[in-house]
């Protein structure tokens, strides 16, 4: 290993000690060093396994040991929620007005599972069928510059529907309350289709956040207290706008108008509504047929756009939502996310916890990017191309740079002896 490479390994191993003393600030000794032992562990291992993140652990301990020890932290009744507020700390600050807050759900499935607490069944969409496993619902914060782009976790929330469709759609709302006060009310928050829903957008309008999110095309519009169904509004629309597709020799054709919906669950004269620009965009291929249309409810508060600005802010904006997807795909391959294997309902939300607080780290070491592309070529760049890419989707590699660096870690007890933190007076006392 060259110098260079170990003073990186060196500043990574001291930013992540102190990484760890930030999200422990109000936690006991013993809790301080189970977390840097996990974050460690996780970062250096790419497992969740206890088993394994007890092997890596290099002290006099046995590994049962270190193992008990590990369990018996990760039942701690309200761990998961402490360290998800540290973590709110951390990210608020770093959540600007233009900043998208990325909202998705996820899950974890546990095919063989059979007496883990709370199990209930989930939808693989990988298999398109249920299983038994645990519903995730995560915000990641994606903060757009010139060269790239950098994705942030900002929580995760490991749940059990267990049969009550309501519970989802409280802890949806407590965690957008949450980040909205964690990032001063700031952000522009990206929802899929599955979240076109009346309640949804009626507690986002009284909460004043900004959104997009992806509309089925279902709903009825009011005009004139007199509800319109969806397609009839868009048929009036004039597609005079034309944009460059996502594809090559590809375009977009769009339109936009203030539409109203009702957000009561029955129609009445007197409904409460919400008004909501609504852009609908026409896909064209190469021979100029009509290949697909989606549509986009959108609210920017009190920002003035013109139509093709708010159209354009709007595909932009939506166009980053898939960012979300990739990061959970690479959580899943990259930290075996699916691999936690603990029979306790605390246990696993606490392990979950930490190991998005391991993320964040591999993902805020981004901004790195290219000290860790010089000390460590082969593993970023390896081919000539790559660096071009340095400010895209690289926490593939950038997870493999840390395994490297947290690879064969020793703690040392650095604790003082007693007879240092005691009086002078006494250790005479004592030596007499």
């Amino acid at each position: 290993m060259t110098n260079q490479e170990k003073q990186t390994r060196s500043f990574m191993q001291e930013e992540l000690q102190a990484y760890s003393q930030r999200v422990c600030r109000n936690q006991s000794l013993p809790v301080t060093k189970f977390v840097r032992d996990m974050l460690f562990g996780i970062c250096g291992t790419g497992s969740p396994s206890v088993f394994n993140l007890a092997k890596f652990i290099q002290n006099k301990v046995s590994t049962k040991k270190t193992s008990e020890r590990l369990y018996r932290n990760l039942r701690r009744e309200g761990l998961a929620a402490e360290l998800q507020n540290e973590l709110y700390q951390i990210v608020g600050r770093r959540i600007k007005s233009d900043t998208f807050i990325i909202v998705d759900e996820s899950d974890i499935i546990k095919p063989y599972a059979q007496k883990m607490e709370d199990l209930s069944y989930v939808y693989d969409g990988s298999k398109k069928e249920t299983a038994p496993g645990y519903n995730l619902l995560n915000l990641f914060a994606c903060t757009s510059h010139d060269e790239g782009y950098n994705l942030l976790p900002v929580s995760s929330t490991m749940y059990s529907n267990d049969g009550d469709p309501g519970m989802s759609h409280g802890i949806l709302q407590d965690k957008l309350i949450d980040a909205c006060l964690a990032s001063g009310s700031r952000g522009i928050y990206l929802f899929d289709r599955g979240y076109d829903d009346r309640k949804l957008l009626m507690f986002l309008k009284e909460n004043g956040m900004s959104y997009v999110i992806r509309g089925k095309g279902k709903r009825f519009t009011v005009e004139n207290q007199k509800e319109t169904s969806f397609q009839k509004a868009i048929a009036k629309l004039d597609y005079k706008y034309e944009l460059a597709s996502f594809r090559k020799d590809e375009k977009l054709c769009c339109a936009t108008q203030k539409v109203t919906y009702r957000t009561d669950d029955h129609p009445s004269r007197k409904a409460n509504t919400v008004e909501v620009d609504l852009v609908v965009v026409k896909e064209f291929d190469k021979k100029g047929k009509c290949y697909g249309e989606f549509y986009l409810l959108c609210d920017f508060g009190t920002r003035q756009y013109s139509e093709l600005e708010l159209i354009q802010k709007a595909i932009t904006s939506y166009g980053m939502r898939w960012k979300i997807e990739e990061a959970h795909r690479h959580i899943k391959q990259s930290y075996n996310w699916e691999k936690m294997r603990l029979a306790s309902f605390t246990g696993l939300e606490n392990l979950n916890m930490l190991l998005f607080l391991a993320v964040y780290f591999v993902y805020s070491s981004k901004e790195m990017i290219v000290r860790l592309a010089v000390t460590f070529p082969k593993l970023i760049c390896f081919k000539n191309k790559d660096w071009a890419k340095l400010h895209k989707f690289m926490y593939y590699r950038i997870a493999q740079v840390f395994r490297l660096c947290f690879d064969r870690l020793t703690f040392y007890n650095t604790s003082p002896y007693r007879y240092q933190v005691t009086e002078l007076l006494q250790i005479k006392i004592r030596l007499i």
